[in-house]
């Protein structure tokens, strides 16, 4: 078949040798002997193809899966050949790319953004805006403070520049934390993070009500880089290595958590 392919004679006999071969197997069924017998050529240009479109298929859904952690894209939550229990790892949003032990004991809640009494404890998150897995996991955080408001719940950004617009994210997050509107800016990233573009951040500015002159000069400083560059190094000092990931006192989950994970993570 493959030097037919490359128009040069095939004198080896080896198509006739397969053909006589799985006929002979196929005897069981007479008809079907008969019919792959004589369709066998054109039943292996069929094969060849199909062998061609797979490797093509495959190696899209690998790069797919190395870039945004599944083979169908960014955010997909399709089924994936790669990743067939679609349980996900922190390897896709990996922030610094060594997984070792959590220490429990350099998490710091100063400086960051709370919500929540504290009554049943505080879980603490490590996030990145742009990481699909994060965003996967929103909703399910979401709930959880719902039925849980006694817990206090501490966004830690962590963003990755391996995606794209996670460090302005941050920064503007931050801005918008100035004008006490913090949580609501936090919310409306995840909701609109897969159209996220330049202009994103005023337009969520703008939706919120906010002091458009002071937002963007707080964009402008240094100040808003300088906090996301503590962030990172204080995500180092803790041992995290990817994200999204959950503390909750000396107990941690990485990777995007089931309600019930993340349920028996604080009670």
């Amino acid at each position: 078949m493959f030097r037919t392919m490359a128009f040069k004679p095939c004198n080896t006999g080896l198509d006739q040798r397969i053909k006589s071969k799985f006929t002979a197997k196929l005897m069981w069924s007479p008809p079907i002997a008969r019919g792959f017998y004589k369709y066998f050529e054109l039943l292996s240009w069929i094969f060849v193809i199909l062998m061609f479109a797979s490797a093509i298929a495959s190696g899209y859904g690998l790069y797919n899966y190395i870039k945004y952690g599944n083979c169908n894209g960014e955010n997909s939550n399709v089924f994936c050949i790669f990743n067939p229990t679609g349980i996900h790892t922190s390897e896709t949003c990996s922030v610094f790319g060594v997984e070792g032990a959590i220490n429990s004991s350099k998490v710091r809640i100063e400086g960051y953004p709370t919500i929540g009494s504290g009554d049943l404890g505080i879980l603490h998150e490590y996030g990145c805006y742009s990481c699909p897995y994060t965003k996967e996991v929103e909703p399910v955080v979401r709930t959880l403070l719902e039925n849980y408001p006694g817990l206090e719940f501490v966004y830690h950004d962590v963003p990755l520049e391996i995606h794209n617009f996670s460090v302005e994210a941050g920064e503007a997050a931050i801005c918008a934390g100035e004008q006490g509107e913090f949580w609501s800016y936090h919310d409306l990233i995840f909701d609109r993070v897969g159209d996220l573009e330049n202009s994103s951040f005023v337009e969520f500015a703008n939706v919120l009500d906010l002091n458009i002159s002071e937002f963007n000069k707080c964009l402008s400083s240094n100040k808003t880089l300088s906090e996301v560059e503590r962030y990172n190094g204080e995500a180092i000092e803790v041992g995290i290595y990817g994200t999204p990931t959950f503390i909750f006192e000396d107990k941690s989950l990485v990777g995007p958590q089931s309600y019930k994970n993340l349920k028996n993570l604080v009670m």
